[in-house]
Order: structure tokens, then sequence, then C-alpha cells
């Protein structure tokens, strides 16, 4: 997808809040359509209300691989053919704990969402795209997947997951016109730590504070558009972004 494109059908996991959201604004604004999904439907409808010509808001979780698959077949004849996909959704729940002080469903949950998600919702999409012969997958990793740190065991570890099966599937499609894309951001302040803790907004908070400096969503979908808006020649691998003043 570049600027002089006629409209494209792009899908989005995680839409309803935070990084999502801002690059599903961001794309409605410019006149594409987005099909946005998340778990909270009702969520999703007043998040997007105001968009309803651009904006197909479909229930749908991730880590529900039977749902997954038939979800292209169930959506109307205008919206199955997706030209570009941006796996968002993610979890770190109950993350920021220690390995011993961790809970296993707690990691089950995570490494679900954020490496069987991905694949999942790809292994749905790809297939059109393929038979069309054009369009671009963009997955989020994070700068987790580059660094690990204490207290983000389950955390980064999906996210290295995700940065090898990004690189993976970018060698599959090497001599494809699909392109493949990984934007991984360091922290940006959203509603991620807010469910981390379960919506203890006290405790999101509180991180947040210790980092004055944190990026926001529209920071990161501004590096999305731009991975999007290359010529059709062009492949963005990866674009990794931390906070200026935390490089």
């Amino acid at each position: 997808m570049n600027k002089t494109t006629s409209q494209v059908t792009c899908l989005i996991t995680g839409a309803s809040s935070g990084i999502g959201r801002a690059i599903a604004l961001r794309l409605i604004e410019r006149g594409e359509r987005v099909i946005c999904t998340a778990r909270d439907l009702e969520r999703l409808r007043a998040t997007f209300a105001q968009h309803a010509e651009r904006a197909y808001c479909v229930a749908l979780d991730v880590t529900d691989g039977r749902a997954v698959a038939g979800f292209l077949d169930n959506l109307p004849d205008p919206w199955r053919h997706v030209d570009v996909v941006i796996a968002n959704a993610g979890s770190d729940i109950g993350g920021r704990r220690e390995f011993l002080a961790g809970d296993a469903d707690d990691w089950a949950t995570t490494i679900d969402t954020n490496v069987n998600g991905v694949m999942r919702v790809c292994h749905a999409v790809l297939p059109g795209m393929v038979e069309r012969g054009r369009g671009h997958v963009v997955t989020l990793g994070s700068t987790a997947g580059l660094k690990t740190y204490i207290g983000g065991v389950a955390y980064a570890a999906s996210k290295f997951a995700v940065r090898a099966f990004t690189d993976a599937l970018r060698l599959e499609f090497k001599h494809s016109p699909i392109r493949i894309t990984e934007i991984l951001p360091g922290t940006a302040r959203t509603g991620f730590a807010e469910a981390r803790h379960r919506g203890d907004s006290a405790r999101a908070d509180a991180f947040y504070d210790g980092l004055p400096d944190a990026m926001t969503a529209e920071d990161v979908a501004s590096a999305v558009m731009f991975a999007l808006d290359q010529p059709p020649g062009v492949n963005i691998a990866q674009i990794l972004l931390t906070p200026t003043l935390d490089k």
C-alpha cells in the first residue's frame, strides 16, 4: 500500500485501544477500509462509532484457533479481500514479575496471544494475498524481542518468537510481491500496562510515571504508516523505535 494506490482493505487485531486503535484511525482518516477486531465488541463499536462506513467491527479472540481460521468467511463480500494485516493484539498479563513469582497460566496466555495469535492470523490471511499476488503483513514486535529485562520472562520470550517468525516468513516470501514488516517499539504510554495489572490503574500509572519520556501510540502508528507507504518495490523489514532519551 502506498499513497498512490486505490482504497485497500486492512485488518487490525487488538484495535479497540492503544496502538491498534491509533493505526486504525490513521488508516480510516486516509479513506481505507479497516476491519477492526478485538475481544470486546461493544468497546470496538463505541471506539469507531463515528466511522461506520470505513470501519467494520468484529469480535475476534486470536487465541481461538477455530474462530481465526473461519474469520474471513464470515465477513461481507467487500471486506474479505484483505490487502494489509496488522497483527497487533498482545498480552503481558501478570507481567513485570520475576520468574518464581509468576503464574504458568499467565505465561500461557501471553505466549498464545503474542506468538500463536500472530501466526494464526497470518495463516488465515496469507492464502488470499498469495492468490491475488499482493499484500502486506505487519507484525508488532517489541524491543523486548531484542533485549530481555528482569520480570519479562514470558513477554520477552514471546517477542523474540515474533521476531523469529517474522524473519522466517520474510524468507519464505522473499521472491513474492507480498511484503513482510516487523515494528519493534520501545515503551509507549497506552492501556497496555493497565491490562498487564488486570485493570489496576494505579500500578499502571506508577509504571509510566517512571518513564516520563515514553512514546505514544500515535508515534508507533506513524512508523506503521511509513512502512505501508513505501513503493511496491520497497519492503521495510524492520523498524526499531525508542524514546529519544532512552536510546
